[in-house]
């Protein structure tokens, strides 16, 4: 028996090993889109019953598929270093020492290519690599700037309701995000303003951007097992599953199939 379970960090190398094995894949999803950071108090009545709150939203435009994700109460924004591109991310600490006053979360957009343009990763690492050259990095900017098509610069941020809790260059994002990525996530936001009041206050931050990328989904049976026999694929590096969690039970589950059998 043999298992592969190389994580979305081994993205490539699993291509090229089912591109020589000729284990047939097809493309996956990109999550592309913003962190929002704003005053703890407008989520804590969701965070509070629930620490990880999943909100999910279509579009009346364009009927996309817009998320929230990774929700920290209290917690901070960081950079994130994707194969040497800069992204954003949050966390936050169990340590009250080192809560802050901000609950920050992403909001994501899905997006899946198929005919003829089949690289969705390529195209998150293109807006990527967009906002790393337009801001240095990641770039912030107000909400309140953004719908006014202005660039947010650090007067506007410092004079700004929101301390920010990471150090970012002050931007537009409309200049990086394409349009409909970025109608989808102001729509989302005044979606979220009538369950949590305050949420597209002209001082809600935005960062940008956070790209989620998912590896191509490779074809196993329902055993996770390959057109190989004993050969088995798992966790983010088969594309079937996207977390963690997920990727922790398609161990298990092999795990006590090969057991079984």
């Amino acid at each position: 028996k043999c298992i592969i379970s190389v994580g979305r960090s081994g993205s490539k190398w699993m291509q090229r090993v089912c591109e020589d094995l000729e284990i047939p894949t097809k493309s996956n999803r990109v999550d592309i889109g913003v962190r929002v950071e704003l005053p703890a108090e407008l989520f804590s009545h969701l965070t509070d019953e629930l620490y990880e709150s999943k909100i999910v939203y279509r579009t009346e435009k364009f009927e996309d598929r817009v998320r929230t994700f990774c929700m920290n109460p209290r917690g901070i924004v960081v950079n994130e270093n994707t194969n040497g591109i800069v992204t954003v991310n949050g966390h936050s600490y169990e340590d009250p020492a080192k809560q802050t006053n901000n609950t920050n979360f992403a909001l994501l957009v899905s997006k899946h290519f198929s005919v003829p343009f089949k690289d969705s990763n390529g195209y998150g690492e293109s807006i990527a690599r967009l906002s790393n050259m337009l801001g240095g990095g990641v770039i912030v900017q107000r909400f309140g700037d953004l719908i006014r098509g202005r660039r947010s610069t650090h007067n506007r941020i410092e004079e700004s309701f929101v301390t920010p809790t990471l150090s970012a260059e002050p931007g537009d994002l409309s200049l990086v995000l394409p349009k409909r990525i970025l109608d989808g996530i102001i729509e989302m936001i005044y979606a979220l303003d009538k369950i949590a009041p305050g949420t597209a206050n002209d001082d809600t931050l935005l960062y940008g951007v956070e790209v989620k990328f998912y590896n191509m989904e490779v074809e196993v049976n329902e055993h996770l097992e390959s057109r190989y026999p004993g050969l088995y694929i798992i966790g983010d590096g088969s594309g079937v599953t996207h977390s963690l969690s997920h990727a922790s039970a398609s161990g298990v589950y092999v795990a006590r199939e090969i057991m079984a059998g």
